[in-house]
């Protein structure tokens, strides 16, 4: 259920922040009778839980008898933010929540979150430490809300002994959507109808599309994404979007490439057999996807949807908030946690156990994230790629409410032009579907 004004404002960010900076320190842990118990509710599953959990172990153990973190599995991130506005009207919330990067206009919203640029210095976090295009997103009105941890971006895999196979330069991979189409031609092996190698695989998911907007540097939603006000509308009716959606249905319909659905774990399959050359996916899985292939695989920026594209990526993945109305004491002692995970050390050891880009600048000098990209060079392009974008609105990402439900429906438009339907119909119909659910929310919070 959606808070609106009215009920959030027995979470006044004012009164809380105020206190929290006048009488917490982390003396008081110190002098503390019995243990801080920080509740940490993540989305991270089964492939990242242990990394995590051995942070958290590390942690406890260097604050054994003063503080105790308890991170309790949420489920999915969509999951973990409905048990999130549940718990706001029990008053039963964790100290601290990761939430994923769609989720920030709703945590806003909720006006349940302290933010983290407030309370940073005084707790010994250097927020100039991480990475800009990480903090960009998650600063809204000036102010850094919470704190980028698992971060990913959208890369291009390819097979480097297909590229050679078929008289292309494993070191010069594409760097727009054209140059794709070019190559995956080039790469497609087909005996009559029988298709033992495509060209390209994908699978459907708009958080790619959400990636191509920044990187052709359009905007996704109305008042510049969202920075310059409160969004009223997506913006999928420009070039970008025709091209991109020209590209997806034409490599498709022309047998060039193979749709994998929306499991991008099927994607991947079909990458690592060798059914497919070429793959666009998120940098997450990337370890996997190396060693479960029996070929060289090559790694290279997310390619540009249109010519001459001035635009960059931005990170996907979660952040971590702080909660208001829990003891002061017990978010000190959360500050404490949230400073060592946005360490350089513990960046590195997270980065180099999951997969996800360090947060922290001077994370890639430490020996865990040495060691890591020493065993797979591709390891640290993500992180380069995201160090090296260029910042601008597009770049910021959309902050709008409806997020979580404008990727679904980017999805449908999608399916709808893979099956044959009129571009430009599949993108009114679902722009003005969001549209609806923007004009709803918006007045579920008093806008």
């Amino acid at each position: 259920m959606m808070f609106n004004r009215v009920q959030a404002g027995r979470f006044a960010r004012a009164s809380l922040v105020g206190m929290l900076l006048s009488t917490a320190s982390f003396s008081l842990i110190a002098r503390a009778q019995a243990e801080e118990v920080v509740t940490f509710w993540h989305s991270m599953g089964a492939a990242h839980a242990p990394t995590l959990e051995a942070l958290v172990a590390e942690f406890n153990a260097e604050h054994a008898g003063e503080i105790r973190v308890d991170p309790i599995f949420q489920g999915a991130y969509g999951d973990s933010l409905a048990k999130l506005t549940a718990a706001i009207q029990a008053s039963t919330t964790p100290t601290i929540v990761q939430v994923y990067e769609i989720g920030t206009t709703l945590m806003m919203d909720l006006d349940v979150a302290i933010p983290l640029q407030d309370v940073a210095a005084d707790a010994g976090i250097d927020l100039t430490e991480i990475l800009p295009a990480m903090s960009s997103y998650y600063t809204v009105g000036g102010k850094l809300q919470s704190l980028p941890f698992n971060a990913s971006a959208p890369m291009f895999y390819y097979n480097k002994d297909a590229f050679r196979a078929a008289g292309l330069d494993p070191e010069q991979p594409p760097t727009t959507l054209a140059e794709v189409r070019e190559m995956a031609e080039s790469l497609l092996i087909k005996n009559g109808d029988q298709v033992s190698q495509y060209g390209y695989v994908s699978s459907v998911d708009g958080w790619f599309v959400e990636q191509w907007f920044a990187r052709g540097d359009q905007t996704y939603c109305g008042a510049g994404n969202g920075r310059e006000g409160r969004a009223n509308d997506v913006t999928w009716d420009n070039p970008v979007l025709h091209n991109i959606l020209s590209f997806w249905h034409d490599i498709m319909d022309d047998g060039v490439g193979m749709n994998a659905g929306r499991v991008s774990g099927d994607a991947i399959a079909a990458f690592v057999s060798g059914r497919a050359a070429t793959l666009i996916l998120t940098s997450a899985p990337m370890r996997d996807i190396i060693e479960r292939s029996e070929f060289e695989v090559g790694v290279a920026n997310f390619p540009a949807p249109i010519e001459n594209a001035q635009g960059s990526v931005f990170n996907g993945g979660a952040s971590i908030w702080l909660l208001k109305d829990h003891p002061e004491a017990e978010q000190a002692a959360a500050l404490e946690f949230i400073k060592f995970l946005a360490s350089a050390e513990a960046q590195g050891k997270w980065s180099s156990g999951t997969g996800y880009i360090p947060t922290n600048i001077h994370a890639a000098e430490t020996d865990a994230y040495k060691k890591i990209v020493a065993t797979y060079p591709d390891f640290d392009k993500p992180r380069q790629q995201l160090e090296s974008a260029a910042q601008s609105v597009a770049s910021s990402g959309c902050l709008v409410g409806v997020l979580p439900q404008a990727r679904p429906r980017l999805n449908e438009v999608i399916d709808s032009v893979l099956l044959g339907g009129d571009i430009q119909q599949a993108i009114t119909e679902g722009q003005d579907a969001v549209n609806g659910l923007i004009a709803n929310y918006n007045r579920s919070v008093g806008q």
